[in-house]
């Protein structure tokens, strides 16, 4: 009976002690909360900003090109000093790429292409194969916001 009432204790103890720790382990996927994806380009070049919104798109998707412009175009006219866009083309020719980059008059230093396409370990690991959008993350590369306007990027930014 002694030893079932101690062993009692000791579980009673290790509930209390867990339940007390706060701590959450972060883990790496797509959703709000989630540690991003890593991103690795040879010609991205991370700047150190307070958050990063990463835009996919691609030409032969009339949508997305089109919420890359407009993304595009709000991001530029505020130019806000804690946000670094980076705008990701899965266009597998790199002249369809620029040939939009020049049409569209994007800031080519924002503008990046993954000539894998579908077959890209970006393009499968934020699973693209769903549609286009974009993801919003902070410093420690968390996830604050997924598939945002510019406005309410900016919105997000500035609080």
């Amino acid at each position: 009976m002694r030893y079932l009432i101690c062993v009692a204790f000791v579980c009673i103890v290790f509930l209390f002690v867990g339940a007390g720790t706060n701590e959450r382990k972060l883990t790496e996927g797509i959703q709000e909360g989630n540690i991003a994806p890593k991103i690795n380009l040879p010609d991205i070049r991370l700047e150190g900003k307070a958050y990063v919104l990463v835009q996919f798109w691609a030409a032969y998707d009339p949508v997305s090109m089109v919420e890359n412009a407009k993304m595009h175009n709000v991001i530029s006219r505020f130019k806000p000093e804690n946000l670094q866009l980076i705008s990701i083309s899965f266009d597998e020719n790199p002249l369809v790429f620029q040939g939009v980059v020049k049409a569209d008059h994007l800031e080519k230093n924002t503008q990046f292409v993954e000539t894998e396409g579908k077959n890209s370990v970006i393009f499968k690991a934020y699973r693209l194969n769903r549609g286009f959008g974009n993801w919003l993350i902070d410093s420690k590369g968390v996830i604050v916001a997924k598939h945002v306007s510019p406005e309410r990027a900016l919105e997000i930014i500035s609080n």
